[in-house]
């Protein structure tokens, strides 16, 4: 739209300019060279003719911008959406005790821990498990909520669950709730079956509720006074 009023404007100020020109022309060749009116008829056809063609031409450039004119795109309509973040699981952590290394003294670690080399002392291990491998040699105590044995233990294990595999050997006491020896596994000391707390718990409120039951028929019934027969002779 913008080059189309600019072509209308250069259009009228040729169209201006041109007839300004030949009237400046007309005037200055009548008075000062009196040429006669035919000549000047005759210029002032040709300025016509020349302004014609050139507003022509100016149609021309106009309608074809107007073809060409590319009409604006939209803008497009961009919908943001947002996705929840799922909560990333928490990674385990993991202590590894190298194969060839030997440690001497007491470890507390959370997460599970693996045992390629020799531990001489106590392994606590919380919320894990601990794993001694084919090539794994531990002396000391060992608890945690699950313990897995595949190389050599000495000493007492405590846990939840005690698995030896087939190349796993424990000599000394295990302290756990369910154990399992696969075939080829070595267990040799003493087995302390270790009930669970809840359990034992739940057992205590069955006897005090049973308790509480019978003292209470106790005391709801009444001692009754039966009368002695005597025996007739």
């Amino acid at each position: 739209m913008q080059l189309i009023m600019d072509n209308k404007r250069t259009q009228q100020n040729i169209i201006f300019s041109g007839i300004w020109v030949i009237w400046v022309i007309a005037l200055i060749a009548f008075w000062r060279y009196k040429i006669a009116g035919e000549f000047l008829i005759i210029l002032i056809l040709i300025f016509s003719i020349i302004i014609y063609s050139m507003t022509l031409r100016l149609k021309k450039t106009a309608m074809f911008s107007r073809k060409t004119e590319i009409p604006k795109a939209a803008e497009p309509i961009t919908t943001v959406i947002t996705e929840e973040k799922k909560p990333m699981p928490e990674q385990r952590l993991y202590t590894i005790i190298a194969k060839g290394s030997v440690f001497q003294g007491d470890i507390n670690v959370e997460g599970d821990i693996q045992i390629w080399g020799k531990v001489a002392g106590n392994i606590n291990v919380k919320d894990g498990v601990i794993r001694v491998m084919h090539a794994g040699q531990v002396e000391g105590e060992l608890a945690a909520p699950d313990i897995i044995i595949d190389g050599f233990v000495k000493g007492i294990c405590a846990a939840n669950n005690l698995d030896i595999l087939e190349h796993g050997e424990l000599r000394g006491t295990s302290r756990c709730g369910s154990m399992s020896i696969k075939r080829g596994g070595i267990f040799t000391g003493q087995s302390e079956q270790v009930e669970h707390q809840a359990k034992a718990v739940a057992q205590q409120r069955v006897v005090s509720i049973k308790e509480g039951t019978h003292t209470n028929k106790e005391k709801d019934v009444a001692p009754v006074e039966m009368p002695l027969k005597e025996n007739k002779k």
